[in-house]
């Protein structure tokens, strides 16, 4: 593994604990939040029967506890990419305004598959688009605030339920960011930004909980 991709197994609490504050150039991340309970008429196949709110094992991480240590981490005039659904929307919302992050944008990445559900299809995940400090533009104003995207499946390459679209994810990073700059991803899953981060000439930081999909990560990002 390149020194410039660091990936850190462990609790994003406690890892981020041990950065230096405002060392950070960029976050880009896609928390666990709460799912809807779907009846077995709408539960998507991948869903393990009886999940409950929570697509992932375990409690979900206090919003509060790693959003103020984003805020910490990250430089002055920086900007921060939060995944979220309508569940989570106003605790996102509302636990980063009181961290002190101000709204920039909402992004909709309108994905290529759909998600069951009994009040419109969802096909749709939103970006929370944030920053610290003083505004400054992307490096792409052409950019959309929606972008259409292949969801990664099996049979391209998948090895994490939430994997999301390497091409959607070098965007945010190379609109908020510059080469050699450093962007960190407190739950970085199946390390997609960290790939991204490989191919964009970025510095790296990924923390993952899970000891498995560490591990997956890891081969992938040396792969």
């Amino acid at each position: 593994m390149s020194k410039e991709i660091d990936l850190r197994l462990g609790s994003c609490i406690d890892v981020m604990k041990t950065i230096e504050d405002k060392t950070i150039d960029l976050i880009v991340t896609d928390p666990p939040y709460k799912m809807t309970k779907q009846g077995k008429s709408c539960r998507p196949n991948y869903m393990k029967s009886g999940m409950g709110e929570d697509l992932f094992n375990g409690e979900l991480p206090n919003t509060k506890e790693w959003m103020e240590l984003c805020f910490d981490k990250l430089k002055d005039d920086s900007h921060f990419y939060v995944f979220t659904n309508i569940n989570s929307l106003p605790d996102f919302l509302n636990t980063a305004k009181e961290c002190g992050f101000k709204l920039h944008n909402i992004i909709s990445m309108i994905k290529d598959t759909k998600m069951p559900n009994r009040w419109y299809l969802k096909y749709t995940e939103l970006v929370l688009f944030f920053r610290k400090g003083k505004a400054f533009p992307i490096n792409d104003m052409t950019s959309r605030d929606y972008e259409f995207v292949e969801t990664p499946t099996l049979k391209n390459g998948k090895i994490h339920i939430s994997q999301k679209p390497l091409i959607f994810i070098e965007k945010l990073i190379t609109n908020s960011s510059k080469e050699n700059e450093v962007v960190l991803d407190p739950f970085m899953g199946s390390a997609t930004s960290g790939i991204a981060c490989k191919n964009t000439n970025r510095k790296f930081i990924g923390i993952e909980l899970n000891p498995l999909s560490y591990a997956d990560a890891v081969a992938r990002v040396d792969g």
